[in-house]
């Protein structure tokens, strides 16, 4: 299957922070309430169907177990999605993976401030019983933007861990930015998928570019209150013309990186248009440029 090995295409001087790249937002809220549930597919799922950055959200159960989070709900123990990490990386051996992992940002309800905890010594103890860190982990580098294709692979590193402060060991804590907006991303689909390319004017980076393209309802927006499936099925039809645009323009194209969705395993589409815009930035291998466009056109 193309999706599972499209990084095998990219040519050794792809800089890793000029990859254009689905995104997983909120990678492990599978299987939660329907407020909070952002994504259909396991994390390897999500692998096998083209998604190369996971935004990862931990707390702690009432079990006492690491858990996955998104706001205050809670889903599946983090030991299964390190297992279908680490299943993903066998499974897909040419591929790099970015796993953006930290506790879930603290979440206010009127006075009631709620915030999450994951221990980062158990988070470390227990990703380095899973994906073998010392060895697969790319953590000693300069700038992220001389990290490339190239390096990774004359390396042997399969993913990169990426925590504000490194909290955890083999983490990094480079350069990024995800700039994120209640009002742009609470407009109406037509209107969203018009301006929200705008960010690329508004916000630069050297480092790791996270551009955010599912909505994000809520009180006093123009979306209202629905559900991330509810967004997701409204703007699909309109995601081509939002890949376009970015097509279109030579700025937007340059800077184009990690670009994240919901339900990234609903189909094949989402993850072939974005993958597809490295043909345009002209990082696709030369001697594989035909089969890699024929397998962005053909529906698996």
């Amino acid at each position: 299957m193309f999706l599972k090995k499209w990084m095998s295409y990219l040519s050794d001087g792809a800089k890793l922070n000029k990859i254009a790249m689905p995104g997983s937002h909120n990678a492990g809220s599978y299987g939660m309430t329907a407020m909070a549930c952002c994504q259909d597919g396991t994390l390897y799922d999500q692998a096998a169907m083209g998604v190369r950055h996971f935004c990862i959200r931990l707390n702690t159960d009432r079990k006492g177990r690491i858990a996955l989070s998104h706001g205050v709900a809670k889903g599946r123990p983090f030991a299964e999605a390190l297992a279908d990490m680490r299943k993903a990386m066998d499974d897909c051996p040419a591929e790099f993976f970015i796993f953006d992992i930290r506790e879930y940002y603290p979440t206010s309800y009127g006075p009631v401030k709620l915030t999450s905890r994951a221990d980062p010594k158990e988070v470390s103890r227990m990703i380095a019983e899973a994906l073998a860190p010392e060895k697969y982990a790319l953590h000693e580098f300069g700038h992220i933007s001389d990290v490339t294709m190239g390096g990774i692979r004359r390396a042997g590193k399969r993913y990169m861990i990426i925590n504000y402060g490194a909290a955890y060991e083999y983490s990094v804590d480079c350069e990024q930015i995800l700039p994120w907006e209640a009002k742009l991303h609470g407009l109406e689909t037509e209107k969203f998928i018009k301006e929200i390319t705008k960010q690329f004017d508004n916000h630069q980076t050297q480092g790791i570019y996270w551009f955010q393209t599912q909505q994000t309802a809520g009180f006093g927006t123009e979306l209202g209150l629905k559900t991330p499936r509810k967004m997701d099925a409204m703007q699909r039809p309109f995601y081509p013309r939002l890949i376009e645009s970015i097509a279109a323009n030579p700025f937007y194209l340059g800077n184009a990186n990690v670009i994240s969705g919901d339900f990234m395993t609903a189909d094949d589409r989402k993850a072939k248009l974005i993958v597809g815009l490295n043909l345009n930035k002209g990082i696709v291998r030369d001697d594989c440029k035909e089969e890699f466009s024929r397998n962005i056109l053909r529906g698996d």
